[in-house]
């Protein structure tokens, strides 16, 4: 299915999620609306509209100088914001699959990393956040946890303290197993304190807001931006389908040649659930998953492949 199809199809579904998503879709600007699960059960409509107004007065001067390399830049951005986001649902499918096992060893870094990574999705959609190259990318954890609770002060100022503690809760947790391991096991800090499900719902309104923000973005380029620029090629386009292992540089070549598809079929950067083309997210959930699987209750990607994003 050709790019600008799936397109369409993503607009006549969206355009039947009337009602609780309208004002949403009134205070992006965008013309369209992801159908969030957290996001609206965890704040008010009023609590929406004022983060959608920060974040867009935000963008505002980022679209009304928006350019070529721009463009090129938040292509870039949101790809691997989309690479972030399957890497958390596919860390917290993880979580759940081995919490209901008793596979607890793994719980801790699971729940972390899924959180983590929703966090680096959310930070590369933000316009607080201005590109520097790998550092963007390779930002320290510390940075990533205190960047995501400030931001996110904007839905909710008063929660802001308590969604930080939160994520460094699940960072002591995966230390405390990583660089301690106590004899007590999980009950050190009490079994509850791995469950999945309440992480899993964190992850998933961090990465609703990233989708809010690429909404917010594309509202804002919908009146200040062309809406048809060229994609060139920009030395960040290479790297960031390359990998160190072991001292030495490896490329995937699938990585960039989903990558392309973007340089090659995009005009204007646009929001996440619009770039998610069907391909790009059956590559990403398919190489984790087993063509001939050993167990009859075999992880299976595809299985939590709409946890956090239904993209």
């Amino acid at each position: 299915m050709g790019m600008a199809l799936q397109t369409t199809r993503k607009i006549l579904l969206w355009s039947t999620l009337a009602g609780p998503h309208d004002g949403i879709r009134r205070a992006t600007g965008s013309a369209y609306c992801y159908s969030c699960r957290e996001l609206p059960r965890q704040a008010t409509s009023e609590q929406i509209s004022n983060y959608c107004a920060v974040t867009r007065r935000l963008f505002a001067p980022i679209a009304k100088a928006f350019g070529a390399r721009d463009n090129s830049l938040w292509v870039l951005r949101h790809y691997l914001a989309l690479k972030f986001v399957t890497a958390a649902s596919l860390l917290a499918g993880s979580a759940q699959y081995a919490f209901e096992r008793n596979l607890l060893i793994g719980v801790p870094y699971f729940n972390y990393y899924a959180v983590l990574n929703a966090c680096r999705a959310y930070l590369l959609t933000s316009p607080h956040v201005k590109w520097d190259g790998h550092k963007t990318v390779e930002m320290t954890h510390e940075n990533i946890l205190n960047r995501t609770a400030e931001y996110m002060r904007a839905l909710d100022p008063v929660r802001r303290l308590a969604w930080r503690e939160r994520l460094a809760a699940l960072r002591n947790h995966r230390e405390l197993f990583s660089y301690r391991f106590p004899l007590s096991g999980p009950d050190l800090i009490g079994r509850e304190a791995l469950d999945p499900g309440a992480v899993t719902e964190l992850a998933c309104l961090i990465a609703e807001l990233a989708s809010l923000n690429s909404e917010c973005f594309q509202g804002s380029l919908e009146k200040h931006a062309s809406d048809e620029l060229d994609v060139p090629a920009i030395p960040d386009h290479v790297w960031s389908s390359v990998y160190e292992l072991a001292g030495s540089a490896a490329a995937d070549p699938l990585d960039r040649e989903r990558f392309g598809k973007f340089v090659r079929g995009w005009k204007t950067v646009s929001t996440l659930e619009v770039m998610a083309y069907d391909g790009l997210m059956e590559d990403l959930y398919g190489s984790w998953t087993d063509a001939d699987p050993i167990m009859d209750d075999a992880f299976d990607p595809d299985d939590y492949s709409r946890l956090l994003l239904a993209l």
